[in-house]
């Protein structure tokens, strides 16, 4: 795992890689070339796993010096991928090497059979083109600026913010955006003129102030309905071991982030399995006691794998000053509580190792939040739920978070539509009160386009859940979760890897009917049945909880006088663009008990925190 740094026509020099050596930090490489009367300049920052010799550094020519590579990830199948090459003599056994030459001898479309994680820029002298890509879930994040003959491009946003080519500037339509679901889809950033590579994708500029973005992995979801729960069972067990398996790939030890919960158990357990020493386990909690401390649960876990077991406790004071530094790794103002949780632990993994699995991606696929029984709900009983007195019910249960978004998305009548009501945080009547200036004229605007085309590629035979599902493993996925998994951990010199998201079993999970995922109330289903034969039932039936804070309590204590004193100050965010009194007016609610606003005020909060902490500072 890596840092890219990349350019055309403007300078990437040494300087530019110290802001993402903590992605690299055993070598780096800067190498200046040219296309016709372009300079082209690709850097890379080395974290070792895979052939630690020299032979693996970067960038990476190839025999013929026609091709270079800066490559940011793990291809598991490179091995396979090797084998169809022929008349190499390859210099070591990195999955670098293996790719710079499958895309020489097969093209660029070629990258549809990778099965891994990757970001990574080639440069074709032959045909003059520089190709940018992304993994198929977007596990490695990509970021790119053009302007004419000028092209910035790296795995993080300060490779652009550092570079002269770029002024920086908010895009205030990509607030409007983040405000509603509290990341920034691809391909938007809520930089102006920087843009997200959006996941299964790669781009190709051709030096003359040209690019094209293309989607090489454009499947469409097709659901068997053949396949019995037996057969689905044992097709499930197979991809999942083989995926594990595949993902142990590396010249490093490799541990396990481990929650109290079912995901990361049964990773645990199969890693165990192909390891002949025990596995490196990591878990955090918050002290106390509650739904905010998992360790019970994971210490039970880790005896019944036989890990070497690491914990690290955190408090209120170290959570929030962890979360006030967050924002110069995460570089976007993402609003997830667990972001402060994740870079705790992290710095816990990095002390015994370089690579770390965890079980991010399974949820999405399989079902197992709360909002997929909401939707399976909603859509299910809309006609009833129309006659009932809805505006009664809000203000029955005003602190009722769950039931406020259910009622906001069942007004509307297409399933796009309501999917995108579901995740919405600030609502438009929510906007119209806050909203001033530039930013009013964004209120109304349809995010529709963000999610369409995923949308259009999903499975319409099976409900409406069946497409959420789909439509949240390529969007809230990678953007959201994947997006700050990745800056946190490579913040700390870590890789994580997410054998969930292996291609073959996600394309199986995909395949299924939504009745092997949601049964009842029961989200993972299949996932649930299948690891009984691996698992004791007092894990499998744990209620999940993740990693929690008590957010809603602390803004109605001293955390509101923190964020008005923020949005207050001069030079903030909200002075420019909100209108301060309604914003208070929320806080004031909140804090006595009127309204549960506490999704709005993180969001508000982690803005807020973004602009000062790494907008106006870097």
């Amino acid at each position: 795992m890596c840092g890219i740094a990349g350019s055309v026509n403007t300078p990437t020099d040494e300087k530019t890689l110290e802001f993402i050596q903590h992605r690299g930090p055993d070598s780096q490489g800067l190498v200046l070339d040219t296309v016709g009367s372009n300079q082209v300049y690709f850097g890379h920052t080395r974290l070792s796993i895979v052939d630690l010799s020299e032979a693996g550094n970067q960038p990476m020519y190839s025999d013929c010096g026609n091709y270079c590579i800066i490559f940011n990830g793990e291809i598991y199948n490179h091995l396979e991928l090797r084998k169809k090459i022929t008349g190499i003599t390859f210099k070591g056994h990195s999955d670098t090497e293996t790719i710079l030459y499958y895309i020489r001898e097969f093209g660029i479309e070629s990258i549809s059979e990778f099965n891994g994680i990757f970001a990574f820029g080639f440069l074709d002298k032959v045909k003059q083109k520089l190709y940018l890509a992304r993994d198929h879930f977007g596990v490695k994040p990509l970021y790119y600026y053009f302007d004419s003959n000028k092209l910035v491009f790296g795995s993080e946003l300060k490779v652009i913010l550092s570079n002269k080519a770029y002024q920086k500037e908010i895009d205030l339509n990509a607030v409007n955006t983040f405000l509603s679901f509290r990341y920034n889809p691809a391909p938007q950033t809520i930089f102006k003129n920087i843009f997200k590579l959006k996941a299964a994708s790669y781009l190709a500029y051709n030096f003359n102030g040209q690019i094209k973005e293309k989607k090489y992995w454009n499947k469409s979801q097709k659901i068997n309905y053949h396949i019995g729960k037996e057969e689905a069972i044992e097709q499930y067990q197979y991809l999942l071991k083989q995926a594990v398996n595949r993902q142990l790939l590396g010249d490093v030890p490799i541990g396990l982030l481990l929650s109290g919960g079912l995901d990361s158990a049964v990773l645990g357990y199969l890693m165990s399995q192909f390891n002949s020493r025990p596995v490196n386990t990591f878990t955090l909690g918050f002290e106390g006691k509650g739904d905010f401390n998992e360790t019970e649960y994971a210490k039970e876990t880790a005896r019944f794998i036989n890990s070497e077991h690491h914990q690290v406790l955190i408090n209120k004071k170290i959570y929030l000053e962890t979360f006030h530094e967050s924002f110069y790794h995460v570089e976007e103002p993402i609003a997830e509580p667990t972001i402060p949780a994740l870079n705790s632990v992290s710095a816990l993994a990095r002390k015994y190792v370089k690579v770390v699995m965890s079980g991010q991606g399974i949820d999405e696929p399989m079902a197992g939040y709360k909002r997929y029984f909401g939707e399976k709900f909603l859509s299910s009983n809309t006609k009833l739920l129309k006659l009932l007195p809805l505006n009664l019910l809000s203000k029955l249960f005003p602190r009722n978070h769950s039931l406020a978004r259910g009622l906001h998305a069942i007004q509307y009548k297409n399933d796009l539509e309501r999917f995108i009501g579901i995740f919405t945080i600030y609502t438009q009547d929510l906007k119209t009160e806050i909203y001033k200036n530039e930013l009013e004229q964004f209120k109304n605007e349809s995010l529709n386009y963000l999610f369409s085309d995923s949308f259009a590629l999903a499975d319409s035979s099976n409900g409406s859940l069946s497409k959420l599902l789909f439509v949240d493993t390529r969007t809230m996925l990678p953007d959201n979760l994947l997006l700050f998994n990745d800056k946190i951990t490579m913040a700390n010199s870590i890789e994580n890897r997410v054998p969930y998201l292996d291609i073959d079993l996600v394309n199986f999970i995909e395949s299924l009917p939504v009745s092997f995922k949601l049964k009842g109330r029961t989200g993972k289903y299949l996932h649930r049945e299948a690891v009984k034969k691996w698992i004791p039932n007092s894990i499998i039936q744990r209620k999940k909880r993740g990693f929690s804070t008590p957010v809603d309590e602390w803004f109605q204590d001293e955390l509101s006088v923190t964020l008005e004193d923020l949005i207050s100050s001069g030079g903030s965010f909200s002075r420019i663009y909100f209108n301060l009194n309604a914003l208070k007016k929320m806080i004031s609610e909140h804090r006595n008990r009127k309204h549960n606003y506490k999704h709005e005020l993180f969001i508000l909060l982690s803005l807020e925190l973004w602009y000062k902490n790494f907008y106006k500072n870097f």
